[in-house]
């Protein structure tokens, strides 16, 4: 598509010579003029008008006979090339070749943009096609506004990764949210010994990974060793494994350094998925863009312009009904118009495309799904730094002002009141108790510890932990308290300098179906903050509350060290959960098989449109 743009430069080269009145209308000129006009010989002139008028741009009829003037009639606007050309490149797949192209002639005109944006929220959407021999092709095409870049599930961080992940591995079992049990996945059956710490494991035989080799019990000890060893985010997960050996090719034998009643569930958690052995070693770094795993999907693309996800035909699970996902790569799609959004958004439209028609005419009434994630956004203060967030009263003074329900009230959108770990008690009831003389005890500061330094909130540029931050600052300023926002990529603030030198963080938790393991990912995930930010002694009494967690037979009794927990944490004062999303889908009548996750997705493998 390279020669296709130089013929836009040339094209609107040979336009800008006329009035905009002249276009579509034949014009006199001679070769030579031309040529002065694209700045090259006549001979190149020649052949760069034939070029033109073969694309169906321009009519070019030379002058006969020597001093006979040419006629040149250029049929279309240059903006509409431009358009054309960019259309064009996205139909190839050159997703971002096809936004520079727009980037670099918007100024110039500025519909061409909104006239991109338009046409691309119509590709979105599930689209039945029919290729060769009459086969039908169900592609479900999203958008995203950066590349994947990094889908290793030990390092993946942010939940729309997370969402992929699950589609692209398996792990050795994985756990049925409605039903609240740990299901078969790669391992048919397991038991564990009298003492409660070694775990045997059968695997499946015939399973295949997208590269074509079988699951062997050495790929589960790499996968797991792998995930200990490497500087992983996740490596929490891995914590009372001792060691993983195969017994077999078909065997697995893991030994906990202590019982662990939430052990099965961890090893259903997304990061524990199994790797193969040989291609993460030959891939390197670059497993992460080309990975390869044993799931319902397999990457087949995966660069600046898309990511593509194609069906894994001898998947043991049985395959998909998907045949095609395309995930584009294009930033800055305005919000407004009517478009499957993306992964990360709290509202979504999946229309349905069969051939060249969309299938909306004869239908009224779209779908509906709601659902408030179990994810929340919360803002953590730093206790282990020096500073006055080291003083118990300056942070309980600072929670009392940073109350959830008046920021739901002033920032809108699609946050409601946070409910997590089974319980909205004392995070709400904590949080509501506003400090009715504030100003009055700011002023004073009476024990608060505060001398006016300035604290630094760190937090993503996503829109959300934005418009967070600013009320938090805001808040603050208010009552003289200095905040400074600054704004770091997930990779950047997943690292433990970073959030050991933050004041405080505004953050996201994941919270799911499994609530006593979400409580430990929450406390002891090295990418997120609170880890970071307690003191020693508050993370002696972390340590011991969830091993006696760990140890506990019965849900009940988990549940009773679980709300321990957060009763603790709450007394410390040392964050405060500000909200939870509702997400929010509309799904054509014809989609089936659509539902939302408790992190808000999609699942993929369910999707099928009845046409």
């Amino acid at each position: 598509m390279f020669k296709k743009v130089q013929l836009v430069e040339q094209y609107i080269r040979i336009c800008a010579g006329f009035p905009e009145e002249a276009l579509g209308q034949p014009q006199e000129i001679s070769l030579a003029e031309v040529a002065t006009r694209l700045f090259c010989t006549l001979r190149n002139a020649n052949l760069i008008v034939k070029k033109l008028q073969k694309q169906g741009w321009l009519i070019w009829q030379p002058g006969r006979g020597r001093g006979n003037r040419s006629v040149l009639t250029c049929l279309l606007l240059p903006a509409d090339v431009v358009l054309s050309v960019a259309k064009e490149m996205v139909q190839k797949g050159e997703i971002k070749a096809s936004r520079e192209l727009i980037d670099q002639y918007q100024r110039e005109w500025p519909a061409l943009a909104a006239g991109y944006s338009l046409w691309m929220s119509s590709q979105f959407g599930l689209r039945v096609t029919r290729e060769k021999e009459n086969s039908r092709v169900d592609t479900l095409r999203l958008f995203f506004d950066h590349p994947f870049q990094g889908l290793d599930p030990i390092h993946v961080l942010l939940r729309s990764q997370t969402h992929l992940v699950k589609h692209l591995f398996d792990c050795l079992v994985r756990f049925d949210p409605v039903a609240k049990t740990v299901e078969p996945q790669l391992s048919f059956y397991w038991e564990v010994d009298e003492t409660g710490r070694e775990w045997t494991f059968f695997l499946r035989k015939g399973v295949l990974f997208h590269h074509g080799r079988q699951l062997t019990a050495d790929d589960v000890c790499f996968s797991l060793q792998r995930l200990q060893e490497e500087r992983s985010k996740h490596r929490w997960l891995t914590a009372s494994i001792l060691s993983a050996v195969a017994k077999d090719d078909h065997v697995v034998v893991i030994t906990l350094d202590t019982p662990d009643e939430l052990f099965l569930e961890a090893l259903s958690k997304e990061y524990m998925s199994i790797v193969p052995r040989d291609y993460a070693d030959q891939m390197g770094a670059q497993f992460a863009q080309m990975p390869v795993g044993t799931g319902p999907f397999r990457v087949v693309r995966n660069d600046d312009s898309m990511l593509v996800l194609e069906a894994f035909q001898p998947y043991f699970g049985g395959r998909p009904f998907l045949d095609r996902i395309e995930i584009w790569c294009v930033p800055e799609l305005p919000e407004d118009k009517k478009m499957a959004k993306g992964l990360d958004r709290t509202q979504l439209l999946l229309p349905v495309t069969s051939g060249d028609h969309k299938l909306e005419q004869d239908e009224v009434s779209w779908r509906g799904l709601a659902r408030q994630e179990h994810c929340f956004q919360y803002v953590s203060f730093n206790v282990a730094k020096n500073g006055p967030l080291r003083n118990h009263a300056f942070r309980k003074w600072l929670a009392g002002i940073l109350l959830p329900n008046e920021l739901c009230d002033d920032l809108k959108g699609m946050r409601e009141p946070v409910f997590a770990w089974g319980t909205t008690g004392p995070f709400l009831e904590r949080s509501d108790e506003r400090c009715e003389d504030s100003a009055q005890v700011l002023k004073a500061w009476n024990g608060l510890g505060y001398d006016g330094e300035l604290l630094q909130l760190y937090t993503y540029p996503d829109l959300d932990h934005v418009e967070d931050a600013e009320w938090i600052q805001a808040k603050c300023k208010a009552l003289g308290v200095n905040i400074e926002i600054v704004y770091a990529e997930p990779e950047e603030l997943a690292k433990p300098a970073v959030l050991e030198a933050a004041d405080l963080v505004v953050d996201s938790a994941n919270v799911d179906e499994r609530s006593e393991l979400s409580l430990r990912e929450f406390l002891y995930a090295d990418a997120l903050s609170i880890t970071h930010h307690l003191n020693e002694e508050q993370k002696e009494a972390v340590d011991r509350i969830m091993r006696w967690m760990g140890l506990a037979k019965t849900r009940e009794e988990r549940q009773a060290f679980m709300t321990r927990m957060i009763e603790l944490l709450d007394e410390w004062h040392t964050f405060v959960p500000l909200y939870s999303n509702r997400v929010e889908m509309l799904a054509h009548p014809r989609l089936s098989g659509i539902s939302l996750d408790a992190y808000g997705w999609v699942d993929f493998t369910r999707v099928f449109v009845k046409t």
